[in-house]
């Protein structure tokens, strides 16, 4: 018999006596779900973040309902930890599933430190390495597991989002080298900068070439062409594009003519060239889920979906494959605005993200720069003159309910955000498939699931297409 919990979690509550109870349910992705399927509210569970630094890893265990604080943390153990990539997560506790750290760190060897007021509740629930259930115990028995690890105060409640003082969560060591927010609500300051910027970044002097193609009707193959060519770099990318088993192409394709003429086409070589070449303006830093490493991951899954669904099952709303890819490639382009403009605030949003997955990006962003990436980054679309389409995804992409002009391409984007977030990529919503986006599109689930397997099949070239961009 398949034991109920991760095993070394099933382990450490036998031998000490632990009584509790199961709580099962379908598959979730986040903690709020398996809470609603449960029946329980979000209040009862407890989550944990496993954080580094060069002394090692610790297991931070906090209500599901609170942000890690970071000042406080510090503040306790005097050390500069931050969130681990998923990949050593996984080594951390390698009897639980993908994406499932439970709030137990001493069986796994760990050092451990719990928000303390998480005891005095009168049932803790938490996820015990799997998907599919919940342990519920008193706080009593979930002290008793926790006599060895530290107690503090390293929570704020996920209110502090809308309150007016960042400093309560603030990352360690952060405050003192932002001065712009020092003395100041922070909010209304970035705010007023936003709102005073008079110049945004120039565009790069290919995508402006590539632009004045696609603005005029005359242009032909041999002028798009003469352009690309002029960058080797943008090139070569076009060309292990057209030979990736997406269009299953038999023949070779040798020259730049030949990717255009024979597989993929003068828009969709335009529009990608232009994606590609308006790339290139900001250099932010890699790690992290904002990072350029992540970011042109997902930006890069994200543009090939979006071509290849709109390739198949456009025609009926008239989405055009090349604008797609675009649309997809460039959509959240924001937050390399927000890099740009804003690094200090750009660093808090980038670790404040990684620790706390379950909280909406937006929401967060709203709170530490007072605008979001949809805002920032369709303001820059306009300024360049980037096709309307592209301008309206980018401003809406998160808007399920978005109803207007090019109202086709947000929908298409909403659902590839929502199909890459099942993989771990991007900032999608999660949860039940976006029913209403699927209905306007004219699709079925699974069709677009079939979509999705015949794109992940292709990741070696779209990770080496990620890989570049991100150089």
């Amino acid at each position: 018999m398949e034991p109920e919990l991760a095993n070394r979690i099933q382990t450490w509550l036998e031998t000490r006596g632990i009584a509790y109870r199961l709580h099962a349910h379908s598959p979730t992705e986040t903690l709020a779900e398996a809470a609603e399927r449960s029946q329980l509210g979000l209040q009862c569970l407890v989550r944990a973040v496993l954080l580094s630094d060069a002394q090692g890893l610790v297991l931070a265990v906090l209500p599901a309902n609170h942000l890690l604080d970071f000042h406080a943390i510090r503040e306790r153990l005097g050390r500069d930890l931050q969130p681990v990539e998923r990949q050593v997560a996984a080594s951390a506790f390698p009897d639980c599933e993908s994406g499932s750290v439970p709030p137990l760190g001493t069986p796994y060897g760990l050092t451990t430190l719990v928000h303390g007021p998480v005891f005095a509740q009168s049932t803790v629930c938490f996820e015990p390495g799997l998907h599919d259930r919940l342990v519920c115990m008193t706080g009593e028995a979930f002290a008793e597991l926790h006599r060895d690890s530290e107690r503090a105060g390293i929570a704020r409640p996920l209110s502090v989002l809308e309150s007016r003082d960042v400093r309560e969560f603030t990352l360690p060591g952060q405050w003192e080298r932002m001065p712009a927010l020092q003395g100041l609500h922070p909010v209304e300051d970035i705010r007023e900068q936003i709102a005073t910027i008079d110049r945004l970044p120039a565009m790069p002097a290919m995508a402006r070439r590539l632009l004045r193609l696609h603005n005029d009707p005359e242009a032909d193959v041999s002028d798009l062409v003469e352009v690309v060519a002029g960058d080797p770099s943008l090139t070569a990318q076009i060309l292990r594009y057209a030979c990736s088993g997406f269009f299953n192409y038999a023949g070779r394709v040798e020259t730049l003519e030949q990717a255009v003429t024979r597989v993929l086409g003068f828009e969709t070589v335009l529009n990608m060239a232009l994606g590609l070449a308006a790339s290139k303006t900001f250099r932010n830093p890699a790690d992290g889920p904002l990072g350029l490493q992540a970011f042109w991951r997902h930006a890069a899954y994200s543009a090939a979906l979006a071509q290849t669904i709109a390739s198949r099952h456009g025609g009926r709303l008239d989405l055009k494959p090349g604008v797609a890819y675009l649309a997809g490639l460039l959509h959240n382009f924001g937050f390399l605005l927000v890099g740009h403009l804003f690094r200090a605030e750009f660093f808090l949003l980038n670790k404040v993200i990684a620790a706390n997955p379950q909280i909406p990006v937006v929401l967060i962003e709203r709170r530490i720069i007072g605008a979001t990436h949809m805002e920032l980054g369709a303001r820059l679309m306009q300024e360049w003159g980037m096709p309307e389409p592209v301008v309206t995804t980018l401003r809406e992409h998160h808007n399920e309910m978005y109803n207007g002009e090019h109202d086709a391409y947000v929908d298409l984007v909403y659902l590839v955000d929502w199909l890459l977030r099942r993989e771990g990529l991007g900032d999608g919503a999660e949860g039940e498939p976006p029913g209403g986006v699927l209905l306007r599109l004219g699709l079925e689930l699974h069709q677009v699931d079939a979509i999705l397997d015949a794109c992940l099949s292709e990741r070696q070239s779209l990770d080496a297409l990620a890989r570049q961009l991100a150089a």
